[in-house]
C-alpha cells in the first residue's frame, strides 16, 4: 500500500469527546487536567470555589499569551479572547447564583457555546464543563430546546458590559478584562437581540428569485416580530445561491412552525392576518423549490399545536443569529475535520502526481480519496441552488459525484440525523491504519478493522435504501480483505469499533515515529502545528520533471490532456507566477499560450471577463492560494461555456493534466469532437 501516514491525524482527532461535566453537591476536581467542574448554578458557595479555581487559571493563561513565542499571531489573539469570555461567564455565573434570571442564563449558554468553538484548550474545556450544567438550569427554566448560538467577535465587549451591570466585579477582574482589551461600549446592545438589518441575508444573485426577494423584504417591516423573523429566514432559503453549508431543510420547518402558529394568534387576537398569509405562500413556494422534504418539527406541531407564540419568535431570532454566525465564523468542527482528512488526501494525490504516477494504478488511495470526499459532503448542510465549501466542491469534480446526492438523508449530524457520516469516518480511519500497519504484527488487526468498518458501512447503506457513489469500486477494491459484515453493527459493537480503531490509530502513529527519520543536527525552525498556512502563500519555485520528458514520453494521462490542449489558450489563476513553471506548463501540455493571473494581481474579479475570451480552452482555479477569489472567473467561464477547472494542488505538469481529464476532458472532446 502507499504511505498514507499523514492521513492519521486528522482521523486520530475524530476520536476525541469532551467529557460531561459531573452532577454533585461541590465542585469536584477534574482528575485529567486538574481544573474544577461545577456542578451547581445556584449553590453561591460552590459558584465561588469554582469561580476562584477558574481565575488562577486565566492568570496562568495570560502568563502564557505573554511569554510564550511558539505561540503565533492568531493563537495568540485566539488565547486573549478566550480569557475575555472565561472572565465574562465567571462574572455571569456569580451574578446568576446570586439573582437568577432568564435573560443572563440564555446569554451564559451563548458564552459556553462561544467558547466551546474556540481552539484553545482552557476555552473548551470552560465551555464544555459548563454546557450540560446550563443546559439544566434551561431545561428547569422551560428553554430547554434552546438553540446554540456562539457569539461574534464584534458581540463580545457588548456581553462583558450586560454582565458587568449586573454584577460588583473586584479590582482583579476588571484588571484581567483590561488586559484582555475590554472597553465598555457606551450603548451596550444585548447579542440576544440584534438589529433586523444584522440578521439580515445577502441577497439572491438569481433573476428568477429577486421578485420574491423584494417581496420578503417587504414583508420584513412587519409590525409583528414573529412575521419580520419568518420573512428574514424565508431571505435565507431564496438568496442560497450565496450561501453554503445553511440548514435550509431545517430553516423552512422551523419557519412553517412560527407561520402556524402565527396564525392560530390571529384567529385568538382577531388581528389581521394578510402579512402570515403572504409568508405561506411564499414558504410553500420555496419549499416547493427545494423538492418539498419532509419537514418534522411542523408534523410533530399538526398532532400537537400549540399557541406559544412568544417562544417560537425567540426560536426563530436565534436561528437568525445561528445563520449568521455560520456565515461570517469558522466551519463548525465537524466539517473542519471532515475537510482537514479530505486535504490531507489531496495533498497526498498531488504529491504522487508530480511523481509523474497515475492514482487511477493505485487503488488504496483512490478508495481513500472517495471515501474522504463522500464524508466531506455529508458534513455539510446541502440543498438544491446552495453551494459547496470549495474543497467539497472540488472533489465532487474530481470524482464526477453528483453534489445532491441523497442530500435530505444525509444532512450532517448538527443539522440532520448524519446518516452514514461517522460510518465514513469509521471507514476512512480504518483504511489510514491498514495502509499505516502493513507488514507490522498489527497488519492482521487493522485489516480486521476495514473489513468491519466497511461491512457496516455498506450494511446502513443499503438498509436506508441507497447506493454508494463509486461503490461498485468499493466493493472489488474491499473483495481481497475477505467476507464483510453483513448486517449493520449494534451500538455496542460499534462502540468496540471505535474504541479498537483509536488503539490502532496511536499504534500506526507510534510506528511512524520510529520509522521517521533522525532530525539534523541543527533543525530550521518550523511554523507552530496550530499556526495556519497562508492562503497567499507562494507556490513552490522548485519543479520536478517529469519521468522521461526529455524524451518526449509523457505518463498517459499528461498525453491525453496534451491532445485536448495542444496549440490552444490555457487561462491559469492561482500562484506566483514563474518562468521555469509556466515553461513547463506550456512544454508538457503543448500550449499555444498560458495566460497566469498570479492571486497578488487578483484582488478582485471585476477583471475576469478580461482573461476568460472565446478562445480559451479551459479556466484552472488554483484554490490552493485563492479561496473564494476564484468565484468570479468561474462565473465569467460558465456564462462563456468555457470550461473550468477546480485545482486543489500544486502546479506541476502532471497535477494540471490530471486535474483537468477528470473535471473538464467531456467538455473539451465534445468541442474537439
Amino acid at each position: 500500500m502507499p504511505d498514507e501516514r499523514h492521513w492519521s491525524g486528522e482521523a486520530a482527532a475524530w476520536n476525541g469527546r469532551s467529557a460531561p461535566a459531573r452532577r454533585g453537591r461541590a465542585p469536584e476536581r477534574d482528575r485529567a487536567g486538574g481544573r474544577r467542574a461545577l456542578t451547581s448554578l445556584l449553590d453561591q458557595e460552590a459558584v465561588r470555589a469554582f469561580v476562584d479555581a477558574e481565575g488562577q487559571v486565566l492568570d496562568a493563561d495570560m502568563r502564557r499569551a505573554e511569554t510564550d513565542e511558539t505561540l503565533s499571531v492568531e493563537a495568540q489573539g485566539g488565547l486573549i479572547r478566550s480569557v475575555l469570555l472565561r472572565q465574562a461567564l465567571l462574572i455571569g455565573l456569580t451574578g446568576y447564583a446570586a439573582a437568577p434570571d432568564a435573560e443572563v442564563l440564555k446569554l451564559l449558554f451563548d458564552l459556553s457555546t462561544t467558547l466551546s468553538g474556540l481552539d484553545s484548550p482552557g476555552a473548551a474545556w470552560s465551555g464544555a464543563h459548563l454546557s450540560a450544567e446550563l443546559a439544566s438550569a434551561l431545561a428547569a427554566s422551560g428553554l430547554g430546546d434552546l438553540e446554540r448560538v456562539p457569539l461574534l467577535p464584534g458581540e463580545d465587549h457588548h456581553a462583558v458590559r450586560l454582565l458587568l451591570d449586573r454584577a460588583d466585579a473586584p479590582d482583579e477582574v476588571l484588571a484581567r478584562l483590561r488586559w484582555a482589551g475590554y472597553r465598555p461600549p457606551p450603548l451596550p446592545r444585548s447579542p440576544l437581540n440584534p438589529l433586523r438589518a444584522a440578521l439580515t441575508p445577502p441577497a439572491t444573485r438569481v433573476p428568477e428569485r429577486i421578485p420574491a426577494e423584494q417581496d420578503l423584504r417587504r414583508l420584513a417591516h412587519s409590525a409583528l416580530e414573529g412575521e419580520r423573523n419568518a420573512a428574514l429566514l424565508l431571505l435565507t432559503v431564496n438568496a442560497r445561491d450565496r450561501l453554503e453549508n445553511a440548514p435550509l431543510t431545517s430553516v423552512l420547518d422551523l419557519t412553517l412552525v412560527l407561520l402556524l402558529t402565527l396564525e392560530r394568534h390571529h384567529q385568538a387576537s382577531g388581528t389581521d392576518d394578510a402579512v402570515t398569509r403572504h409568508l405561506r405562500a411564499q414558504h410553500a413556494d420555496l419549499h416547493a423549490q427545494l423538492g418539498e422534504p419532509h419537514l418534522p418539527r411542523t408534523l410533530r406541531f399538526r398532532r400537537q399545536p400549540h399557541t406559544d407564540l412568544p417562544g417560537r419568535t425567540r426560536d426563530a431570532r436565534r436561528r437568525l443569529r445561528a445563520l449568521r454566525a455560520a456565515r461570517q465564523g469558522p466551519p463548525s468542527p465537524l466539517g473542519a475535520l471532515s475537510v482537514q482528512a479530505l486535504q490531507a488526501s489531496l495533498d497526498h494525490l498531488d504529491a504522487r502526481l508530480a511523481q509523474g504516477v497515475d492514482p487511477e494504478t493505485e487503488p488504496d488511495l483512490k478508495a481513500h480519496l472517495i471515501l474522504t470526499a463522500l464524508q466531506a459532503l455529508t458534513s455539510v448542510a446541502r440543498a438544491p441552488g446552495m453551494r459547496l465549501p470549495v474543497l467539497v466542491e472540488t472533489a465532487t469534480r474530481i470524482w464526477d459525484l453528483d453534489p445532491l446526492w441523497a442530500w435530505q438523508a444525509t444532512q450532517p449530524p448538527d443539522t440532520g440525523e448524519g446518516l452514514l457520516h461517522a460510518e465514513l469516518g469509521q471507514c476512512v480511519q480504518a483504511l489510514t491504519a491498514a495502509s499505516h500497519l502493513t507488514g507490522t504484527p498489527q497488519q492482521e488487526r487493522a485489516r480486521a478493522a476495514l473489513r468491519l468498518a466497511c461491512g457496516h458501512l455498506l450494511a446502513v447503506v443499503r438498509r436506508a435504501g441507497l447506493r454508494l457513489p463509486g461503490q461498485s469500486f468499493l466493493e472489488a477494491y474491499l473483495q481481497p480483505f475477505g467476507p464483510l459484515q453483513a448486517l449493520p453493527l449494534t451500538p455496542a459493537q460499534e462502540g468496540k469499533l471505535r474504541r479498537d480503531l483509536a488503539v490502532l490509530l496511536a499504534e500506526a502513529a507510534a510506528h511512524e515515529a520510529a520509522d521517521a527519520p533522525a532530525p539534523p543536527d541543527e533543525p530550521a525552525p518550523s511554523r507552530p502545528s496550530h499556526a495556519r498556512q497562508d492562503a497567499g502563500a507562494a507556490a513552490p519555485s522548485a519543479l520536478p520533471a517529469l519521468p522521461d520528458e526529455a524524451t518526449g514520453h509523457f505518463p498517459a494521462h499528461v498525453q491525453a490532456a496534451r491532445t485536448l490542449l495542444g496549440g490552444r489558450r490555457v487561462v491559469l489563476l492561482g500562484g506566483v507566477p514563474s518562468a521555469p513553471h509556466r515553461a513547463a506548463l506550456i512544454r508538457s501540455l503543448d500550449l499555444r499560450e498560458l495566460d497566469w493571473i498570479g492571486s497578488d494581481e487578483y484582488a478582485h474579479g471585476t477583471h475576469a471577463r478580461a482573461h476568460v475570451t472565446a478562445d480559451t480552452a479551459v479556466a484552472i482555479l488554483a484554490i490552493r492560494w485563492m479561496g473564494h477569489a476564484h468565484n468570479a472567473l468561474r462565473d465569467v467561464a460558465q456564462a462563456m461555456q468555457v470550461p473550468y477547472v477546480m485545482h486543489p494542488g500544486g502546479l506541476s505538469p502532471s497535477s494540471v493534466a490530471w486535474q483537468v481529464m477528470h473535471q473538464a476532458s467531456r467538455q473539451l472532446t465534445r468541442e474537439r469532437g
